[in-house]
């Protein structure tokens, strides 16, 4: 439950997931043991830090058990995400904490928290990595912070508290580290402070006669299942659908046969015109006729949301339906899709969709977003 101490969560996670446990145990931060080790992280190992993590959220907000929960499972993607460079003899995380934030969902769901608390862990997670991107290097905080974190502000309070946590949760040394101001990390909630107390927990931009929906979601996630209830009429932008429609004209049986022939370089011409150019005209008659439009993608990252935003005007409300499905589920619902439909995403390609996952947020553009939280299935 979300009340459970740390020992007694700690002793649950070490139990029920001994493999998560291991690739996590057995994941460094270091290049290789001969190089040396990681600077940053001379602890080294992902579990180490994340029992710091952990502990140090015992310390410093015990009653706060969202930070509790996201402290411990904050980097549970990273031996996922790990890359070695070679030529900088370095390790990487990159979109670590996408993973991590679906791969928490798996865990969460074996336990009796609300979905309200579950969703608010799973925000942190995918979070704790870009806090640092606001601040400046004299300590100032960015004006940016207020549009990102419009509307939640229990959220960055959170998040503000994790990060505080994960800061002091290593150990590093001092002759290469030189950004290590221990009284800033320290004081972290209160410089926020302001910031937060002023952002609110909603926001409210006015009624719009119309209505543009993104579906956000990574493979396998539901969405298809929820257009047939919600559609309501809507016009609905599918690429994959297209992708399908097309391939099925030249002879192709199933989606995954249809995309591999598109992308073959003699087709270009065909998926040009018959899929992206198809996909223009759509949208453009809807907007001309003031027509709802769902747009049903994975939109996993901000940059490819924007573009659908950016595409309609002021009279359309903004509305974002996110589907969280665990990780592990997605993987065993791409399988027994494969198997009815021929329709099978390679596990490469969904780990690499998490690695580029923002939250979505109300600063965006929204003004409305909806969360589909789906329970473990198989």
């Amino acid at each position: 439950t979300l009340d459970t101490d740390h020992n007694a969560l700690l002793m649950w996670f070490l139990t029920t997931f001994p493999e998560t446990v291991k690739s996590m145990d057995e994941s460094k931060h270091a290049f290789d043991d001969v190089i040396g080790i990681n600077p940053y992280h001379t602890e080294n190992r992902v579990l180490a830090h994340s029992l710091m993590v952990f502990k140090n959220s015992q310390i410093f907000c015990p009653e706060n058990n969202i930070v509790k929960y996201s402290s411990l499972f904050h980097d549970l993607g990273k031996p996922i995400a790990r890359e070695e460079v070679p030529e900088r003899k370095r390790v990487r995380f990159l979109g670590h904490e996408g993973i991590s934030a679906f791969m928490v969902v798996d865990i969460l769901n074996k336990t009796e928290l609300s979905e309200e608390d579950k969703l608010q862990i799973f925000k942190v997670v995918a979070l704790h990595g870009s806090l640092f991107n606001y601040i400046k290097k004299d300590g100032t905080i960015k004006d940016d912070i207020k549009k990102t974190y419009e509307g939640n502000s229990r959220l960055l309070k959170d998040v503000v508290e994790q990060v505080r946590c994960d800061s002091f949760g290593r150990f590093f040394n001092p002759e290469i580290v030189e950004d290590n101001d221990v009284e800033f990390t320290k004081n972290l909630p209160e410089y926020f402070e302001s910031i937060v107390n002023g952002l609110g927990d909603d926001v409210y931009r006015g009624n719009k006669p119309h209505q543009l929906t993104l579906l956000c979601g990574a493979p396998c996630s539901d969405k298809s299942a929820w257009l047939k209830g919600n559609s309501n009429g809507a016009v609905i932008i599918s690429r994959d659908a297209l992708v399908e429609s097309v391939g099925k004209k030249y002879g192709m049986a199933t989606y995954s046969d249809s995309w591999k022939w598109l992308k073959m370089k003699e087709h270009e011409k065909i998926e040009k015109e018959e899929v992206d150019a198809e996909m223009i005209r759509m949208v453009q008659t809807a907007r001309r006729e003031k027509k709802d439009v769902v747009i049903d993608m994975t939109l996993m990252s901000k940059k490819s949301r924007r573009k659908w935003i950016n595409q309609f005007e002021k009279d359309y409300n903004k509305k974002c339906v996110l589907f969280i499905k665990g990780f592990d589920q997605q993987l065993k619902c791409n399988e027994e899709r494969g198997k009815k439909e021929g329709k099978r995403i390679n596990k490469y390609v969904t780990i690499n969709m998490l690695k580029g996952f923002t939250l979505p947020m109300f600063g965006e553009g929204f003004d409305t977003i909806d969360y589909n939280w789906i329970p473990e299935r198989f």
